[in-house]
């Protein structure tokens, strides 16, 4: 097994015409070295295609194993994240497919059905975990730079996605700064390949309008929240510096796709190597106790299965409700109702009694049946208990020393607010959406490790 390398291009650009030239720079020069790439596609990008009568990249990129929904518009206020922030959850679902559908379907009719999603700039919104199985897109491709969870050279489920956020191995800006980075962009792929382990993951990250331009387009226009009166193409390069770069990429992909301990692949081949996501086996009380104290509550693979931190919860109240070994979990998500600062866990070392835990088993294992999801409490007595107090508890009862917390190790993959892209040039100034980033910390209880097929 390789490194595994990504290409993606964020084709965007509806405003600039000489953009499409870049497209055509960036489309000859994989076709010339048979280089697997993956094209997120704006849905207004490829009605500008449509007017500026390009039917000849329209074509090109219907020949493409991986097409990819860039959003609708991009850089339009309000953005997804603008437009998403202050909803409740499932009404954010919602909305993101009322207002993303159009699009999907424009690039759908006039290239072909989009696989993934990728989010338009720092727009990453945790809504899209729900809202892409009903897209027909089961693939999220970010990125380390704007993702909200952690960098991963490794492909991980959320919910019922793969979720990709590979560690970015091109300079920023890349091909807006072509050819003068050109020998700085190949010397990072060599040092993809000596430091990557077999089967990690990286991207290359490119915009081809960039081969065009001194700005990026939505930067002309959409800056700090505001829109432009009159839309304006982004300034140009000149002549000459639009050539060099064109030329400087079709140089960089002849000597990256060449280089040994790298496979090159798009978003389905890739997506076809993994394991489907399924519901792991149900492990014995010791086991599931060790994991838990050796890991704490997070992904983790125990003999060769992957299991979330919800799974891990579910297989322990199966498992103390007489559930037999072996048999498969239930296919389980992240609680609807939980929020990570308003349920810290109790660290006192009271246990319940066995009825009592018992009783939240049974009520855990209930929900699950009724709902697909994790509960985020129980109810013991007249009290509501967190799911995590829970899982500390039951496990004690097979650990009489036990007294410290479970850590909720789910959270670590998700990036604290400081490192989150939230200072994205199109934003408004100051625009924190808190709630985001919470839901995403939710979401997290369901992530769990993909796995290569063998």
């Amino acid at each position: 097994m390789s490194v595994y390398g990504l290409i993606r291009f964020d084709i965007e650009d509806f405003i600039t015409p000489e953009s499409d030239e870049g497209l055509a720079a960036v489309l000859a020069a994989m076709e010339a070295f048979d280089m697997p790439g993956s094209y997120g596609l704006v849905g207004k990008k490829v009605q500008s295609l449509k007017s500026h009568h390009r039917e000849d990249l329209l074509a090109k990129l219907g020949k493409q194993p991986s097409i990819g929904f860039h959003s609708l518009s991009h850089s339009e206020h309000p953005t997804l994240s603008e437009d998403l922030a202050d909803r409740p959850y499932e009404e954010g679902v919602e909305r993101f497919i009322a207002r993303e559908k159009p699009g999907v379907q424009w690039v759908t009719e006039l290239v072909g059905p989009p696989a993934y999603f990728t989010q338009p700039g720092g727009n990453w919104v945790p809504q899209a975990c729900d809202a892409l199985p009903q897209l027909q897109m089961p693939i999220f491709f970010s990125d380390a730079w704007n993702s909200y969870l952690v960098t991963s050279p490794q492909p991980m489920w959320i919910e019922d996605i793969l979720h990709l956020s590979p560690p970015v191995a091109t300079p920023k800006p890349f091909a807006m700064n072509l050819p003068d980075n050109l020998e700085d962009a190949v010397a990072m792929i060599h040092r993809e390949a000596q430091m990557r382990r077999s089967g990690d993951i990286f991207m290359v990250m490119v915009h081809p309008t960039e081969l065009m331009t001194t700005k990026f387009w939505d930067a002309v226009n959409f800056s700090f929240g505001a829109t432009n009166s009159t839309l304006r193409p982004a300034p140009l390069r000149s002549r000459t510096d639009r050539d060099q770069a064109a030329r400087a990429f079709y140089a960089y992909i002849k000597e990256i796709h060449q280089i040994s301990g790298i496979e090159w692949l798009d978003v389905n081949s890739l997506a076809n190597r993994l394991v489907p996501l399924g519901a792991p086996r149900l492990l014995d009380l010791t086991t599931l106790r060790t994991s838990v104290a050796s890991h704490g509550l997070g992904p983790v693979v125990i003999a060769d299965e992957s299991y979330s931190a919800a799974d891990l919860v579910v297989a322990t109240a199966l498992s103390m409700t007489g559930a037999p070994l072996g048999t498969r979990l239930p296919r389980v998500r992240a609680p609807r109702d939980w929020r990570s600062e308003e349920n810290r866990q109790s660290a006192d070392g009271e246990r319940m009694p066995i009825d009592t835990v018992l009783s939240g088993a049974r009520q855990i294992v209930n929900h699950v049946e009724k709902t697909h999801r994790l509960p985020g409490t129980v109810i013991l007595g007249t009290s509501a208990v967190t799911i995590q107090d829970w899982m500390r508890t039951a496990l004690a009862q097979f650990a009489p020393h036990t007294t410290s917390t479970v850590p909720l190790t789910f959270l670590n993959f998700v990036k604290e607010p400081n490192a989150l892209h939230w200072d994205w040039p199109i934003f408004p100034p100051d625009f924190r959406p808190v709630g985001l980033w919470e839901d995403t910390r939710r979401l997290a209880w369901s992530l769990k490790y993909s796995q290569y097929r063998t």
